[in-house]
């Protein structure tokens, strides 16, 4: 599935039952907040990203993934319930 910056904020959210609204920054503040403001190599390589959202080549959904890796894709709930310990969570709510 393809989502939007403000669709997968969303997914994310309901996921983990929390309130996480997506906010437009600049690549520089992005940068800045990940303590690597002085990385060129980054900031071209994500101004180059932001063009071709803008022009629409990033769009679409293909095979390439499974392809390349080997296994099919997951959901971002799936991917969030199975790394839960990597971003300090608990255990996943079970669906009732």
């Amino acid at each position: 599935m393809e989502y939007s910056h403000q669709e997968l904020a969303a997914e994310v959210s309901r996921v983990l039952g929390k309130d996480l609204p997506f906010e437009q920054i600049t690549v520089n503040t992005f940068l800045e907040s990940i303590g690597l403001l002085n990385d060129t190599a980054k900031l071209k390589h994500f101004e180059a990203i932001i063009i071709n959202q803008q022009e629409g080549l990033l769009a679409g959904v293909s095979d390439a993934a499974p392809s390349i890796t080997g296994q099919p894709l997951v959901t971002v709930e799936e991917f969030i319930n199975e790394n839960r310990s990597a971003f300090g969570l608990g255990p996943a709510k079970s669906a009732s």
